[in-house]
């Protein structure tokens, strides 16, 4: 994972130094700088959503069963917020976020028909609070660092199975008491902005890690959610 994360950051940065290099020509009226403007965004984020789980030894250490099979979940989230300069260099991000995170498991017989598979979502309504840096002249690298408080929203778990002669059947299930009200999750990005008159578009690298248990204390599992995926995120200028 840090092998990819690193080898990311060297495509952006490279891109990045190509892009100001044959750019240079018809900016020589445009300065270098970093980013002092105020703005209000959007953020799109698609993310492969993956969790590390372990029983829980505090209370009955129960064995992780078929949930050791879990697969990663492509969810999406949102954000809407507001960048401030703190100085010269830093800016200050905070707003709203719509926070998904999840995990999938699928089974499949190898003598009949039976399958079996479910999507897992848990849902937050976050407040993000991030630091933010971007310098160059109209394509700027962009680099922000934080973190995202949330508070449980809704669970939604999706499950379709066959038997063995190869009939269908589903359930959905929306109520789920076993998990913590609060979510604490660090996140940071790396990407490209291209600075217009009155907005910008940016697309980023970003990676998500939760710092506390999804379930209660005395749960089975200690469930932490991480992501990581892309953001296109569309600024307007204040």
């Amino acid at each position: 994972m840090i092998k990819s994360i690193l080898f990311i950051g060297a495509f952006f940065f490279s891109f990045y130094s190509l892009s100001q290099l044959i750019t240079s020509q018809s900016q020589t009226k445009s300065k270098i700088s970093f980013d002092t403007s105020t703005y209000i965004y959007f953020d799109t984020d698609i993310i492969s959503s993956f969790r590390s789980l372990a029983p829980n030894e505090a209370h009955l250490n129960t064995p992780l069963g078929t949930r050791s099979d879990e697969s990663p979940l492509v969810c999406s989230s949102f954000t809407l917020g507001i960048s401030i300069p703190l100085n010269p260099f830093l800016k200050v991000n905070s707003g709203l976020s719509f926070i998904q995170n999840g995990e999938a498991y699928n089974w499949s017989s190898s003598i009949n028909d039976s399958t079996y598979s479910y999507n897992t979502k848990y849902s937050y309504i976050g407040l993000p609070i991030s630091l933010s840096t971007a310098y160059g002249k109209k394509l700027k690298l962009h680099i922000s660092a934080g973190i995202i408080p949330g508070i449980y929203s809704s669970y939604r778990q999706q499950i379709d199975w066959t038997d063995a002669d190869g009939s269908e059947y589903d359930e959905e299930i929306k109520i789920q008491n076993d998990l913590n009200f609060f979510n604490l999750a660090a996140q940071g990005s790396l990407g490209l902005a291209y600075y217009f008159k009155a907005f910008a578009v940016r697309i980023s690298f970003v990676y998500r890690q939760q710092f506390n248990n999804t379930y209660k204390e005395f749960e089975d599992y200690i469930h932490k959610s991480n992501g990581m995926g892309g953001r296109l995120t569309l600024t307007y200028f204040l």
